[in-house]
C-alpha cells in the first residue's frame, strides 16, 4: 500500500508475495486479542445499520460503514498498546478524548482521519487496477479464505467463535462478511500496488541527476564530537543540588570546550575527550575506549547536524568548531573527521518473523516454528509461508523482507547479527531483542549503494503519490457514517 522499507525497497521486493498485506490484517486481529478484548469491551451493542450505508465510494468501488469500522478499528487496534504512552483511555470513548497528537481534535477524529487516508489509497488503488486490467484470480480468493480459516482458528484458540470476537472487537453486525469484503478490496490494491511499484525502474542516469538535485540531503560528514554540559562544573550539596554560580559552570565548560577544539589532530582530540570524561566526569577506566569510539559518527547529514551543519559542509579535515554561546548549558564540539561525500556502502538484505513479547510470555513458539522450518530443510519458500501467517511485524508485507539496511537502522540485537563480519547467503538463526523473539533469514548484500537506494525510494514515493492523486479525484467519503462508528 505504498510504505516503504527501510531507504526504499528495490523494485524487485514488491514482486515476493502477492496479497500479503491481507496477512498483516490477521496479525493485527491476532495482536487484539492478546492485547485483551476488555479494551473493545466498551462499544456499544449498535452496528447492523452501518452496512446498509455508504461510508466511501469511488467510480467503480464502495466502503460501506461495516467496513469503515473494520477499517477503523485495525487502524486503532495498531496503537491501543501505546495507549497510555500516547495519552488516551482506552476505557474511554474516544470521542470524549482530546487528541495530543492534533490540537482541537478528539482521538476519534485523528483515527477517523488514518482511516480515511487509508480507505482512500486503497479505493484509487482499486480504481487503477481496474483501469488496467488488474483482477483478483482463483489463488487470490483462497488466500482470502485460507486467512478467514486462520484467523478463526486463532479466534478459537481463545476461546471465542470468529463471529464472537468480531462483535466484541468491532461491535454488533460487524461478520465475516464484512472482514472478506474488506481483505478482497485491500487483496486488489495490494496486488497492483506491487505490479506498479515493479514498473518503476530508473536508469543510473536518472539516479545520479535526483542525487546532484538534492545533495544536501544525500552528503554526509565524518565527525567527532563530544558534549560539555555545564552541569559538570556545577557546585553541590551534600545531597547534590545545585550550588554556587551557575555563570562560573558555564564559563568552565566553555574553557573546557575551547580547550578540546585547539587540538591539532584526530589523536590528540580523542585524548583531549578521554581525559574530560575520565578526569572531569568520573568515567570508569574500563569504560573510556568504547565512550570515545562512540564519539566517531559516519556520514552525519546536515539536519542532523543543526548549527553545525554550516561549518561542517564548509570545513577541512582538522577543523574543529564549538557550538553553544556564552552562559549556555552545554557546548559541543566537533572535529571534522572527513568531508562531505555521499554512502556508497551497500546495504544487506535480511528477512525476520517477529515473535512479539507482548503475544508470547517465552521462546517456545519461536522454537516449534524454527523447527518446522528446519524440517522443511531451511528454505526461503518455507520461510515466506511461515512469515505470511505468524509475523507480527505489520510494517513489512513482502515475506518478512528488509532490504538496504545500514548499519545502526535496527534494534542492537538484530543489528549486530546481520551485521556480523562472518555473515553469508543463507545464514539463519533466532534472536532476541527488547521486541521480543525474530527468526532471521539473511538473504545477502544490496545490489544498491546506499544513497542509490534512497534515491529509488524517494522517486517512487513521488511517482506513487502522482499516481494516487490520479486515481482520487472522485472519492468521496460520507462523514455522518464516519461518526456513527462506535469508539
Amino acid at each position: 500500500m505504498g510504505n516503504e522499507n527501510l531507504n526504499g525497497a528495490p523494485v524487485d521486493a514488491r514482486k515476493e508475495k502477492r496479497n500479503t498485506i491481507i496477512i498483516t490484517v490477521c496479525v493485527i486481529l491476532a495482536a487484539a486479542l492478546v492485547i485483551g478484548l476488555t479494551v473493545f469491551n466498551r462499544l456499544t451493542d449498535t452496528g447492523y445499520f452501518l452496512r446498509s450505508e455508504t461510508a466511501a465510494a469511488s467510480e467503480n468501488f464502495e466502503v460501506d460503514g461495516a467496513m469503515m469500522t473494520y477499517f477503523f478499528h485495525s487502524n486503532y487496534q495498531t496503537y491501543a498498546s501505546y495507549a497510555s504512552y500516547l495519552g488516551f483511555d482506552t476505557g474511554v470513548s474516544l470521542k470524549a478524548q482530546e487528541c495530543s497528537l492534533s490540537q482541537g481534535a478528539t482521538w476519534f477524529d485523528y483515527f477517523a482521519s488514518l482511516a480515511q487516508n487509508y480507505v482512500n489509497e486503497l479505493l484509487a488503488l482499486c480504481e487503477a487496477a481496474k483501469a488496467n486490467g488488474v483482477t483478483l484470480d482463483d489463488a487470490d480468493y483462497t488466500a482470502i479464505d485460507d486467512s478467514i480459516a486462520n484467523l478463526t482458528a486463532m479466534a478459537e484458540s481463545y476461546g471465542y467463535s470468529i463471529n464472537q470476537y468480531l462483535i466484541t472487537a468491532f461491535g454488533a453486525g460487524i461478520n465475516t462478511k464484512d472482514v472478506k469484503n474488506c481483505m478482497e478490496l485491500t487483496a486488489l490494491a495490494s496486488k497492483y500496488s506491487m505490479q506498479y511499484m515493479a514498473s518503476l525502474n530508473y536508469s543510473n542516469e536518472q539516479l545520479d541527476a535526483y542525487y546532484d538535485a538534492n545533495k544536501a540531503s544525500f552528503e554526509g560528514v565524518d565527525v567527532i564530537a563530544i558534549t560539555i554540559p555545564a552541569s559538570t562544573y556545577q557546585e553541590t550539596d551534600a545531597d547534590g543540588n545545585p550550588v554556587g554560580d551557575a555563570t562560573a559552570a558555564s564559563t568552565a565548560a566553555e574553557a573546557k570546550a575551547n580547550e578540546l577544539a585547539a587540538a591539532a589532530s584526530a589523536d590528540e582530540f580523542n585524548a583531549g575527550i578521554r581525559d574530560f570524561l575520565k578526569n572531569d566526569r568520573g568515567s570508569a577506566e574500563e569504560n573510556l575506549d568504547a565512550m570515545v569510539e562512540q564519539c566517531y559518527s559516519e556520514h552525519v547529514t546536515a539536519v542532523a547536524l543543526g548549527t553545525a551543519a554550516d561549518w561542517a559542509f564548509g570545513a577541512s579535515v582538522g577543523e574543529t568548531y564549538v557550538s553553544g554561546g556564552a552562559g549556555a548549558s552545554q557546548y559541543t564540539v566537533y572535529y571534522l573527521a572527513k568531508e562531505a561525500y555521499r554512502d556508497d556502502t551497500p546495504g544487506r538484505n535480511i528477512r525476520h518473523i517477529l515473535f512479539t513479547n507482548t503475544t508470547y510470555a517465552d521462546d517456545a513458539k519461536v522454537n516449534e516454528v524454527y523447527a518446522e522450518w528446519e524440517a522443511a530443510g531451511f528454505t526461503e519458500e518455507k520461510f515466506i509461508e511461515l512469515n505470511n501467517f505468524y509475523n507480527e511485524d505489520s510494517s513489512i508485507t513482502n515475506g518478512g523482507l528488509y532490504e538496504n539496511v545500514q548499519p545502526g537502522q535496527m534494534v542492537t540485537e538484530f543489528n549486530d547479527w546481520m551485521f556480523d563480519a562472518s555473515r553469508k547467503t543463507g545464514d539463519h538463526g533466532i534472536v532476541e531483542t527488547t521486541y521480543g523473539w525474530h527468526i532471521m533469514y539473511y538473504v545477502g548484500e544490496s545490489e544498491y549503494a546506499a544513497w542509490q537506494a534512497e534515491a529509488i525510494a524517494a522517486l517512487q514515493n513521488a511517482d506513487y503519490t502522482k499516481h494516487i492523486e490520479q486515481y482520487s479525484a472522485n472519492i468521496t467519503f460520507n462523514n455522518e457514517v464516519m461518526y456513527e462508528i462506535n469508539a
